[in-house]
């Protein structure tokens, strides 16, 4: 079983330079905004977390060599009124469409793996993930959207 470590520890020991920098900053803008973190062993010697707020989990996070994030497992993307054009457009170019590889149980199995249906700010998604958005490796200006993105929790 992984050491369930803090999320910081993990960054710090695998990634580096401008990629630690903005992880470490989204980390800290997590735990200030009311977020915390649950880990879970995913094995392999390996970690994930959960990010909390209000006791739900909203998705799930992982570092292996890059950064990923996974949101949308308990969130709420009805708010169409108060967010932005260019905000809504980052939202839907990260959403996951399923099947994926690799596509396992218990997320994926049988014919699920591309039933999963969202509206996500008003637009309709077929086959999604059953966390439909996804963000690998991000860049700052990811980083960024997913602050304005995750403040919509307040």
């Amino acid at each position: 079983m992984a050491e369930l470590k803090k999320i910081e520890d993990k960054i710090n020991s695998t990634l580096g330079g401008e990629m630690q920098r903005n992880s470490l900053d989204f980390i800290t803008f997590m735990r200030e905004n009311g977020f915390s973190f649950d880990g879970f062993d995913i094995g392999n010697d390996e970690v994930g977390w959960n990010p909390i707020f209000k006791e739900k989990s909203i998705g799930c996070l992982m570092i292996t060599d890059k950064f990923m994030f996974w949101l949308g497992l308990d969130w709420c993307f009805d708010d169409t009124v108060s967010v932005d054009n260019e905000l809504k457009e980052f939202v839907w170019k990260n959403v996951v469409n399923c099947p994926q590889e690799p596509c396992e149980p218990p997320y994926c199995e049988g014919d699920n793996h591309s039933k999963n249906n969202w509206e996500i700010f008003g637009k309709e998604f077929k086959s999604t993930c059953h966390s439909p958005l996804a963000f690998i490796g991000p860049d700052v200006e990811t980083f960024d959207n997913l602050k304005k993105l995750l403040l919509f929790t307040k």
